[in-house]
Parts: structure tokens; sequence; C-alpha cells
């Protein structure tokens, strides 16, 4: 999985983390909207004879019904992990001279601004009465999404030591 092909750009790390929390906040928001139709198709089901309660179809559905959301919310957080692999990875391939450093430290204030907004945007949707019932079921996807901020300084940073440590713990070097 490669987000930017060109493995020259001095900026990736900075970029592939905008992409990352961009998949992240994409993906948070599509699971809560898929758990808020899956519960209503399931109650629609739950009205025909053959998916009420007494079934065994209807407590297959049911059990489904209440795992639903965790197993979504789990989803989430082994996507959030992966992609912070990802990142780590990509940074290994960049080749950056240290002077490189205070450019990156810009470019984190840049992508930093725009990881505020899309937490808050997050925030914002799952404030909304119908969908704060549904979202109460995504604890993990929650925590990660309100924090985006933090955690998108930690992945920076360990990108940066991914991209500037390798020269220097490696035995490569530019001098």
């Amino acid at each position: 999985m490669v987000l930017i092909t060109s493995f020259n750009k001095k900026g990736q790390t900075f970029i592939d983390i905008l992409v990352v929390a961009i998949i992240l906040l994409v993906a948070a928001t599509s699971f809560v909207l898929m758990t808020v139709v899956q519960k209503e198709i399931t109650a629609e089901f739950q009205k025909d004879e053959a998916f009420n309660a007494s079934t065994d179809a209807g407590q297959a559905l049911a059990n489904f019904d209440e795992n639903y959301s965790t197993m979504l919310d789990n989803t989430f957080l082994v996507v959030f992990v992966l992609l912070w692999v990802f990142v780590i990875v990509s940074s290994l391939f960049v080749d950056a001279s240290p002077i490189f450093l205070i450019v990156s430290f810009v470019l984190l204030v840049i992508v930093l601004v725009a990881m505020g907004v899309m937490s808050n945007t997050y925030q914002e949707f799952i404030e909304d009465g119908d969908i704060y019932t549904f979202s109460a079921g995504f604890p993990k996807t929650n925590y990660i999404m309100e924090h985006l901020l933090l955690f998108c300084v930690f992945i920076a940073f360990t990108g940066l030591i991914a991209i500037y440590g390798k020269n220097t713990l490696g035995g490569g070097g530019y001098g």
C-alpha cells in the first residue's frame, strides 16, 4: 500500500500523516453511520416472523447486532495501528538530509492545524442527537478521534525518528 509514489519527497511523512488522518476520519464516520443503518435494518428484520427473537435466525441476528459496533470499533483500532506502521515503514524509504529537519517542523505545524480541524469535525458529527446514541458503542474510535492531534504528533515524531535516525544508526550519512 503506497499512498504517495514519489519516495524522494522530503515532506512525505507529513503528507502520509495527513492522508492517514483523512482515512481515519472517513473510516470513523463511516463505521458510526454503518451502525446506524445496521440497527435500523435489524429492527425491521425482527418485525418479521422468521427473524423474531424466538427463532434461531432471530437469535443469530440479535447476537450479530450486539457485537457489530464492537467489531467495527476493534477494526478501527487495527486500521489505526497498521496505518501508523505504514507511516514508519514508508519513512524509512525517504532519504533526507538533516538540514530538512527545520522544514519538517514547519510542515508539522501545518499538518497539526489540519488534525485539529478533523478532530473537531468528528466531535461535532457524533454529538448530533440521533448519532450520539450509536457513537457510544465506539469507545476506542471516539478516544482516538478526540485525541487525533496528540496521536498525530506522536506518529510524526516516530516518522521523523525513522527518517533522520537511520542516517546515523544505519552507518549511512551525509559527511
